[in-house]
């Protein structure tokens, strides 16, 4: 298992190796623990979306099938978008979220919801719009994008009133069919890595005390 050295430990990046059993992760300081969760959210979340988004990568390709291909055929994109909405979500719970109703049409939320909004609202601001035209009842996208994308998926495995699809990368989004809506999956990934990295610096200095308070609850030590 490869490591990486943090302030002279060496780290899996695995919390069950590098604290449950060998009690490294305690031993470093507020920068090193956000050093660390940088690391592993690159291992574990980034770098394999990067290889499945890229569409000239062997993993992209080996996930997707081409309309020739033999059955089994694979298409993995709308599992990863999944999975991309989610790590939104997750990071929105590191920041110091608001439960301010703002443009949204349904007003019965959880914390998950305004977790999610809040990544979108600090480091996607492109996306914190309002969508005119769709088949939505609400034209918020973060609602949209929660509603009928990631709570569409992971209840139903169906995306409701919209879909992804590349041509709409070069715009963020499109509404075609009368209001479906298409998501650039590409460029929202694109605009999430960079919100990453903003989220990452924020954190050493805007809200490391809430970061560090909930990166305790996430991982003990």
């Amino acid at each position: 298992m490869g490591t990486i050295e943090i302030e002279g430990i060496e780290f899996t990046l695995f919390y069950d190796y590098d604290q449950l059993r060998d009690r490294k992760l305690s031993q470093l300081s507020g920068d090193g623990k956000i050093k660390w969760f940088g690391f592993r959210m690159e291992i574990i979340l980034l770098e394999p979306l990067r290889r499945i988004f890229n569409r000239e990568s062997v993993a992209h390709k080996e996930l997707n099938s081409s309309p020739e291909s033999d059955w089994p055929r694979a298409a993995v994109m709308i599992a990863a978008f999944s999975i991309l909405l989610n790590g939104v979500e997750a990071l929105g719970y590191f920041l110091n979220y608001s439960r301010t109703y703002v443009h949204e049409h349904w007003k019965k939320r959880g914390a998950n919801y305004f977790a999610f909004r809040e990544f979108i609202q600090r480091y996607m601001k492109d996306w914190d719009v309002l969508v005119q035209g769709t088949s939505y009842r609400s034209s918020y996208l973060p609602e949209i994008l929660w509603d009928h994308f990631r709570n569409g998926i992971t209840h139903n495995f169906v995306i409701k009133g919209g879909g992804i699809e590349y041509e709409a990368d070069p715009t963020r989004w499109k509404i075609k069919w009368g209001g479906y809506l298409e998501i650039g999956p590409t460029r929202f990934f694109d605009d999430f890595l960079k919100g990453v990295t903003d989220f990452l610096e924020d954190a050493k200095s805007k809200h490391q005390v809430n970061f560090l308070s909930r990166f305790k609850e996430a991982y003990p030590c």
